[in-house]
């Protein structure tokens, strides 16, 4: 063989990878370009519609409040793009009929009627940035065990009795945020999450629409101890520039265990205990506590349930939970949102019974709860509640619900009776 000869073999093969090389750079952007299109197309809408009729009568209001409003939310989630995902959402709430109400920003007067905070708003409710990544070959599925998200955003901590999305409002509780949620450790779940702003339920045009936050969020579950036992601890260091006497430093443990009792029964015992004191430019100093403890049985989709919930008060201030769902505690009237000076004492028992009552409803939930009120502090009694719910669900999206509560106070808590029918579609 030739020198030439083999010059030109040489010649011709580093032609061919190069060729190959090109062919493989121009291919890159074309495989990205089609795997963002399929993250896109493979995405999915968020349609959540809500037509709810609330009616209100309060003892220390001249008048009856009632709001008939339809919530529309609808968005749009990606699919993954190398471990990243995109989502966004608004929520769209109008009133219908006369607005005889007051829904903290405006409408009839707060002096004659009681608040419904369901105002008239087209609002951003989320609009985050995920990845997701996969850690650990040791954690449970093949999925990713890491998710970062940045962005407005939903965040929802244990049972919502210190951080949730206020979901019962037609508006719910947002958070400008960064967060991470760890699964990489084998039953456990870590998550972090630092927040700049906390979006409530009243809407970007109410005074009270916002807090302006530096707060750090921690949580950590862990459900391998025993089966059916779920132990969760938590540090929320609350600073809120808007309500400074909010800002606290709170620590607490909780445990959720259910157990087998043979034929059919159900054990229920659930415990909590968190501690709270004043944090970052909380004008006062205080140290309070906050206990739970729960016990119930559980028959063949029967419920019943004993409680007793305790939040502290110093005489000049309670114990709080500003980021909670407040709603699905100490009563669905909510005249309890802000704990009082003398702090809380809340003895309750609950029932539910789950049905089928086909061919219209798929499964129907009926639920009876009755409260009982009284200070922390001194031998003051409240009030009671009797709270009632029967929900039925046609299908997986659509469902329908009657709901009731009536508070029978004892001043300075004035009575109060609260009504709702509903209808609610989920895609």
């Amino acid at each position: 063989m030739t020198s030439v000869s083999r010059k030109a073999r040489r010649r011709e093969r580093a032609a061919a990878v190069g060729f190959a090389v090109a062919c493989i750079i121009s291919a890159v952007p074309a495989a990205a370009e089609t795997a963002l299109k399929d993250a896109i197309a493979g995405g999915m809408p968020i349609i959540d519609l809500r037509l709810r009729s609330e009616l209100v009568g309060q003892a220390n209001k001249p008048k009856n409040a009632l709001a008939t409003t339809l919530r529309a939310r609808l968005g749009y989630q990606t699919g993954q793009y190398f471990g990243f995902s995109a989502l966004a959402d608004f929520d769209f709430v109008q009133h219908l009929g006369p607005k005889h109400y007051f829904d903290s920003k405006g409408g009839a007067p707060g002096a004659l009627y009681p608040t419904i905070p369901d105002p008239d708003m087209v609002a951003l409710n989320r609009l985050q940035l995920s990845y997701a990544v996969r850690l650990s070959d040791n954690a449970p599925g093949m999925g990713p065990d890491l998710r970062v998200t940045a962005g407005r955003q939903r965040l929802i901590f244990g049972d919502q009795r210190f951080v949730g999305n206020v979901g019962w409002r037609q508006h719910e509780q947002t958070f400008d945020s960064v967060s991470l949620v760890d699964t990489s450790l084998p039953a456990t779940t870590l998550t972090y999450a630092y927040v700049t702003r906390v979006n409530r339920v009243f809407g970007p045009d109410s005074p009270m629409g916002r807090f302006d936050s530096h707060s750090h969020l921690f949580d950590a579950a862990y459900s391998g101890l025993m089966p059916r036992l779920r132990l969760e601890g938590y540090a929320l260091l609350l600073d809120l520039r808007q309500s400074p006497a909010l800002s606290t430093a709170t620590f607490g443990l909780r445990g959720d265990g259910s157990f087998d009792l043979g034929s059919g029964f159900a054990g229920i015992l659930n415990g909590a205990y968190a501690h709270q004191k004043d944090y970052a430019k909380n004008p006062a100093s205080f140290s309070l506590s906050y206990y739970l403890g729960e016990a119930g049985v559980g028959f063949k989709g029967a419920t019943a349930l004993a409680g007793y919930e305790v939040l502290e008060g110093n005489g000049s201030v309670g114990f709080s939970t500003p980021l909670a769902t407040l709603h699905i505690f100490q009563g669905w009237a909510d005249v309890f949102l802000n704990t009082p000076a003398n702090g809380i004492r809340d003895f309750y028992v609950k029932t539910g019974y789950g049905f089928s009552a086909s061919p219209v409803f798929g499964k129907v939930a009926a639920t009876l709860v009755y409260h009982d009120f009284k200070a922390e502090r001194l031998s003051v009694y409240y009030g009671s509640e009797w709270d009632a719910q029967i929900e039925g669900t046609v299908d997986a999206n659509l469902s329908a619900g009657v709901k009731y509560a009536a508070f029978h106070g004892s001043a300075p808590f004035a009575a109060k009776s609260v009504s709702w029918l509903y209808v609610a579609y989920r895609y």
